[in-house]
């Protein structure tokens, strides 16, 4: 395992992997967004801590997982502390590419943040990301039902119904 700066980082070819970028979307479009300060403050503090996955390849690194550090290093805006923030970084086959390590980790962000953002699009959003063959890796079945999202999220099924939109798209 290495450690990076986030300065280094921005001096590279961050991009995040093609087969996961509808979960970045998620997280960029639809969760992000109705994060108040504080708590993107927070996030970001937690991104510097968790440790990222990348597959390098001609020059490029395909960011796996840690969405807020996507956001950290793509931004001119950051503060010199910031930047000299190190990362953990583990660096990971193209054929050692686990979806389910980008998947848990945008549903445990959704379980946290469940009540500020609008849980019914994001279930339909995720719903048309997952293929069969994805579903059957992760869930042991071909589809990806409201039960088996609201139990990865922790609320219950009557909890998700009731759930009125929330939020600016």
């Amino acid at each position: 395992m290495k450690s990076l700066s986030i300065a280094k980082l921005q001096t590279l070819n961050v991009l995040v992997y093609p087969e996961i970028v509808g979960l970045f979307d998620i997280y960029t479009c639809h969760i992000r967004p109705l994060l108040d300060s504080k708590t993107i403050e927070l996030e970001q503090s937690n991104a510097c801590s968790k440790l990222t996955r990348f597959i390098k390849e001609d020059k490029k690194w395909f960011l796996l997982n840690n969405f807020e550090l996507f956001h950290i290093v793509k931004s001119p805006y950051i503060d010199f502390d910031v930047l000299r923030q190190e990362v953990a970084v583990k660096y990971t086959s193209k054929s050692q590419f686990d979806f389910g390590i980008s998947f848990y980790e945008l549903i445990d962000l959704i379980a946290q943040h469940n009540k500020k953002i609008d849980i019914k699009l994001v279930y339909t959003q995720l719903n048309e990301l997952l293929n069969q063959e994805i579903n059957q890796k992760l869930f042991g079945k071909t589809i990806f039902a409201i039960t088996t999202f609201c139990r990865l999220i922790k609320i219950n099924e009557q909890t998700y119904h009731k759930r009125r939109p929330t939020g600016v798209l």
